[in-house]
């Protein structure tokens, strides 16, 4: 095959006069004749307008990736000795592949369009790609760093995972540096296109074996208390000692309080999909994911209320005049069973005479007798009698669980002996919190077969509570679509199943809907956020959830094999009217502000206009299926095509917005587009720092993503090329591609896929530098301050000023030498 599959030598560029790219511009000739400001004005506000919309077609994207990645399946677990429900996909498998398809599926398939049909490496693929991959390292990271408040710290939770992409995210630039300077410079191989391609492969699989704890190094810690459904009672105890320890010890917080600040605290992390999906969603005008006022946020506000409110009792206690007596601390929260507590009482300065102090106890919702010892007596303090003295109170263990109760020991004004006064408070508060075993939560039958009938069934569907019985716990459950739909085959219900002290099982009920199968249908039903309580580990869904699986079986078939092909080739009817209903919601969430008639009447003004601003686009891509249909992947790859139908106008967009404004390919690709694409995974980015207690979700995703778009990204479209110029086609002299490539040519005299390293190499080299630098730096916070994000204010805005600066010698440098 002659190789002339090549833009002819000396041709008009995209703004002249019979150039354009693959879609633009939409006027032809007519439009190119247009002044160079009047087009140069409607191609930036055209390609912002574009980023919005690819924008929110990752969301849909993403919703799309979730839903496949969540898929589940009943598994035989040889450890348990008995069935079990598992996730197919692996959370960091899921992560490295569809999750950085999904959230760098623009800069990805700009570099995969821009190499055809020419079978050549696109101007602004490649330069999009590592510009993108400088401003998610050192900018989102900078955002990250300072965007966590009040002096706290985030750090990288599994360090295995984040070692191999930290190390692959240098790693795959360096590889650039190699294929494109020294092993064949200007050109890839073959060789070289297979390589990088397969180095996404061996990142996947070191990534696999980091999180699965079977790389040397890479064992799992136990789990550190988190605010989770799985939480035991005493983690859950744990937490509020914590919590009342370092924000009640000069107040009294309610259990509102405590709750909220438990979250904020504790809270576990949101998907990073979820995290996309919101900060897409907020910024549009859409319907939020994860709420206005997150529990979180309130533990937040409340943290910081507290934090500018609170005075410790010392600093009230050294004001010069008379000794002033006063307890230590206003609040201690102790466990039920602790015992004996000490409360500390001290005079502010050595008395010149003897002082005495009468104290007793006093009932609050705790009573003297049932749940603690009541104290009398005197506190003596002179010249030779030290500062600080302790009221020791027991606390009396009850066999059955109780609320959190508190009760009162006060320093008396009758009876003081010597000339003192008290100091900020005379009263201490003693909160106890129960510690007693509320047993765990099971389904009696975790599997349950039910015969075809063409009359309604109900099924009964048990919970168990074992390993005690103290205090009145409840749960929330529902049911999961699979095979099995809602509607058609099953009433799905949802609710709060109640258990009260003592109660050891409770029920709920599940209609099966008359109705002959011609093939085995399931759906899953889940018990999840226990309220006092927790989930037996060893039940199916382990301590995050209790999963009761139903299986609708087929009903016999009719002897002839019809009903034993059908089974196998059947439609599942019932998810595509799941699926049509939803299509309906789709286009009528395009149209309101915030997604629904009650979302429009919390809508802000910006959200208003960002709502008109983007509701083409929403109503354009409420035509993608919703995920219902097969299991996510039609939405999948209808989503996947629409990304590509707005990247195309992205790439022509900013090559018009580049020729007429005298701005190079590779600028425009580092700057514009890299920032355009990115800007999402920043809201999202922050969002995650903020709300997650790991920096995983945050930065950890980054040096993922940016390895993946080198070998996925570029490996992919660069293999094919380079296996199209090496076997597809013979070069010889006075074809076209000797005249391109005048330099190349004599000593790849049959073809070869040409990539000129030029600029990029510049790029590239700096960006290595750059990355080196910050993950440096990253390290080192861990190593000084204990997290990467965070930190003292002065340090963590140090970090993220430091970061905005190697960002900008990256931009800089590769606009100096974009002339090479």
């Amino acid at each position: 095959m002659p190789c002339d599959n090549l833009p002819e030598l000396g041709g008009p560029d995209i703004c002249q006069v019979d150039g354009g790219g693959l879609l633009l511009p939409l006027l032809g000739n007519a439009e190119q004749e247009w002044p160079n400001g009047v087009r140069a004005a409607l191609y930036l506000i055209g390609l912002l307008w574009c980023f919005l919309g690819v924008a929110l077609i990752a969301d849909v994207f993403m919703g799309a990736i979730e839903k496949v990645t969540s898929k589940r399946v009943l598994i035989d677990d040889k450890v348990l000795g008995k069935k079990r429900t598992k996730t197919v996909w692996n959370p960091t498998v899921a992560n490295l592949t569809l999750m950085a398809l999904g959230s760098s599926a623009p800069e990805i398939l700009l570099n995969v369009i821009g190499a055809f049909p020419y079978f050549t490496s696109g101007e602004l693929g490649p330069s999009t790609i590592v510009g993108s991959a400088a401003f998610n390292l050192l900018c989102i990271t900078a955002v990250c760093v300072v965007a966590i408040p009040g002096g706290q710290t985030r750090k990288i939770k599994d360090v295995g995972v984040f070692s191999i992409t930290a190390f692959f995210s240098v790693f795959a630039y360096i590889w650039l540096l190699v294929i494109l300077m020294l092993w064949t410079p200007d050109v890839v191989s073959t060789a070289e296109g297979v390589l990088t391609f397969l180095f996404f492969w061996v990142l996947v699989v070191l990534a696999f074996l980091a999180d699965t704890g079977k790389l040397p190094g890479t064992a799992k810690p136990p789990a550190g208390c988190t605010v989770h459904p799985a939480n035991t009672p005493a983690e859950i105890a744990d937490m509020e000692l914590k919590i009342r320890a370092k924000y009640g010890e000069n107040c009294n917080l309610t259990s509102n309080q405590v709750c909220a600040l438990m979250q904020y605290e504790f809270g576990g992390p949101e998907s990073r999909a979820k995290h996309r999906i919101h900060a897409t969603r907020t910024f549009s005008g859409g319907k939020r994911i994860l709420g206005r006022n997150t529990p979180w946020e309130e533990g937040e506000k409340i943290a910081k209320e507290l934090g500018t409110s609170s005075e410790t009792v010392s600093n009230k206690m050294t004001d010069i005049g008379k000794p002033k007596v006063g307890f230590k601390a206003l609040n201690y929260a102790v466990k039920e069973s602790i015992g004996t507590v000490k409360i500390g009482v001290k005079i502010s300065e050595k008395p010149k005479e003897e002082i005495k102090v009468k104290y007793s106890s006093k009932d609050g919702t705790a009573k003297a007798g049932a749940d603690y010892t009541a104290v009398s007596g005197i506190l003596e303090f002179g010249p030779n009698k030290p500062l600080e003295q302790d009221i020791e109170v027991s606390i009396i263990a009850t066999a059955g669980h109780e609320p959190t109760e508190e009760f009162y020991v006060e320093l008396l004004e009758e009876g003081k002996v010597g000339d003192f006064l008290f100091g900020r408070s005379n009263r201490v508060t003693i909160v106890v919190v129960d510690d007693d075993t509320p047993g765990e939560l099971s389904f009696f039958q975790e599997q349950l077969e039910v015969p075809s009938s063409l009359s309604p069934q109900t099924i009964e569907a048990i919970v168990m509570r074992n390993r005690g019985t103290s205090g009145a716990i409840s749960c929330q459950y529902s049911c999961e679509a699979d095979s099995a739909m809602a509607g058609a085959d099953f009433e799905a219900v949802e609710g709060e199943l109640q258990f009260t002290d003592g109660q050891k099982s409770a029920m709920f009920s599940v209609t099966i809907n008359a109705k002959a199968r011609e093939r085995n249908e399931t759906f899953r039903i889940y018990l999840k956020e226990p309220k006092g309580t927790t989930f037996a580990s060893t039940t199916d869904g382990g301590s995050e959830s209790c999963i009761m699986t139903i299986i609708l079986l087929a009903g016999k078939t009719d002897g002839t094999g019809m009903g034993e092909w059908t089974k196998h080739v059947q439609i599942n009817w019932d998810q595509f009217s799941a699926g049509n209903a939803n299509y309906k919601e789709q286009f009528i969430s395009a149209i309101y502000p915030g997604g629904t008639p009650d979302g429009m009447k919390e809508a802000s003004a910006m959200d208003w206009f960002m709502h008109i601003l983007a509701v083409p686009w929403k109503l354009l891509f409420a035509i993608v299926p919703p995920a219902d249909y097969a299991g996510g992947w039609v939405c999948f790859f209808c989503a996947l095509a629409m990304v590509g139908f707005v990247t195309v106008i992205i790439g022509d967009m900013a090559e018009l917005l580049g020729c007429v404004v005298g701005m190079k390919p590779a600028v425009t690709a580092i700057t514009l587009v890299a920032l355009g694409t990115s800007l999402p995974d920043t809201f999202a980015s922050k969002t995650a720092a903020v709300m997650d207690e790991y920096a995983d979700n945050s930065i950890g995703n980054v040096t993922g993503s940016n390895s993946v778009n080198v070998f996925l990204g570029l490996g992919l479209p660069w293999m094919i090329c380079a296996i199209y110029w090496e076997f597809a086609v013979t070069c010889s002299s006075g074809d076209l591609w000797w005249e391109t490539y005048p330099t190349i040519a004599p000593d790849y005299g049959t073809g070869i896929f040409v990539v000129k390293a030029g600029s990029l190499g510049v790029s590239v080299m700096t960006f290595c530098l750059c990355a080196v630098t910050c993950i440096g730096t990253l390290v080192a916070r861990r190593f000084f301050i204990g997290g990467e994000l965070g930190g003292p204010p002065a340090l963590k805005w140090a970090t993220a000023v430091f970061f905005v600066i190697l960002w900008a010698v990256y931009i800089v440098v590769s606009i100096l030498f974009s002339d090479e």
